[in-house]
């Protein structure tokens, strides 16, 4: 019996056809292969297939690398939405997708920066004084808390100075 919870479009009957539908909506003359088809808001390729919407590099990640868990994502390690090049395809988390945006400056809703990050943490280790954290906090528009994980490495713990 097939688990539900793994997505494989290799099993399907039709998969020379899909791939070769596929195929035939990349353009392959750089590094990531860009999708000629439809592209969502985010600037993800959508292709139909069996009346079934996919995103693009999900489709590729499946023909080209294999199944896909149904709590896993498709992350992008090229930062290109509409590539579908296998090889920038990798499985991850909704949690590692985050820390790529934080890591890459891509988060909405991110203030700091990797290099802000190290200045801070460069501060707390060499020029600590009382009230350091509620000055660091009020210069970089933050709250005492995120300066405070950052000195505990509970919150940019990648970061080295």
């Amino acid at each position: 019996m097939e688990d539900p919870h793994i997505f494989d479009i290799r099993n399907e009957r039709n998969f020379s056809f899909i791939k070769n539908h596929f195929i035939s909506h990349i353009d392959t003359s750089s590094n990531c292969w860009t999708w000629k088809g439809v592209l969502d808001r985010q600037k993800y390729g959508v292709i139909k297939i069996n009346s079934k919407a996919y995103k693009a590099h999900r489709l590729s990640y499946m023909i080209f690398n294999g199944p896909i868990y149904a709590h896993q994502i498709i992350r992008h390690n090229c930062d290109n939405p509409s590539c579908v090049n296998p090889k920038h395809l990798v499985k991850g988390t909704e949690s590692d997708n985050s820390i790529d945006c934080v890591k890459r400056n891509r988060h909405p809703k991110m203030i700091l920066n990797e290099e802000a990050v190290k200045v801070i943490k460069w501060m707390l280790k060499y020029k600590y004084k009382k009230g350091l954290i509620k000055k660091l906090a009020i210069l970089h528009g933050v709250n005492i808390k995120t300066i405070s994980d950052i000195n505990c490495n509970k919150r940019w713990n990648w970061v080295k100075i």
